[in-house]
C-alpha cells in the first residue's frame, strides 16, 4: 500500500507542477484576451485550460506525453463537450462538435504559445 501511495503522491506532484506553469499564464493574459474579444467566455476559458491541463497530466503519468494528441482532445471532449457547447451557443456563436473542437484547439493554440517556465 505505501508503494501506491508514493505513486499517488509522485503524479499530485507532477499535476501541480503543471498547473503551477499553465494556470498562471491562462489565467493572466489568456483570460484578459478572453476578457477584451468575448468577455462572458472567460470563465468557460479557464474551465478549459483546467481540462487540457488534466489531459496532459494524463498523458504524462501514463508517459504518453506525445503522439496523443487525439487521445488528450477526445479527454477533454468528454469533460467539457456540453459545458463548452452551451457557452457558445449563449454567446450566439455555432455549438456543434466542430465547433466545440475547434474552441479546445484555439485554447490548445495559446496555451503552446505561452512562454515556458523555466527551471530554476
Amino acid at each position: 500500500m505505501s508503494k501506491f501511495l508514493s505513486i499517488l503522491e509522485t503524479i499530485g506532484r507532477d499535476f501541480k507542477k503543471g498547473l503551477d506553469a499553465i494556470l498562471p499564464y491562462a489565467e493572466t493574459a489568456g483570460e484578459v484576451a478572453v476578457n477584451i474579444f468575448a468577455p462572458a467566455l472567460g470563465p468557460l476559458f479557464n474551465s478549459t485550460v483546467t481540462a487540457v491541463s488534466l489531459a496532459e497530466q494524463k498523458a504524462a503519468a501514463l508517459g504518453k506525453q506525445t503522439g496523443t494528441g487525439a487521445q488528450k482532445l477526445a479527454d477533454v471532449l468528454q469533460i467539457m463537450e456540453p459545458v463548452i457547447a452551451q457557452g457558445l451557443a449563449d454567446a450566439g456563436k455555432a455549438s456543434d462538435t466542430a465547433a466545440v473542437t475547434n474552441y479546445i484547439n484555439a485554447i490548445v493554440t495559446i496555451l503552446n504559445a505561452a512562454p515556458s517556465k523555466t527551471s530554476a
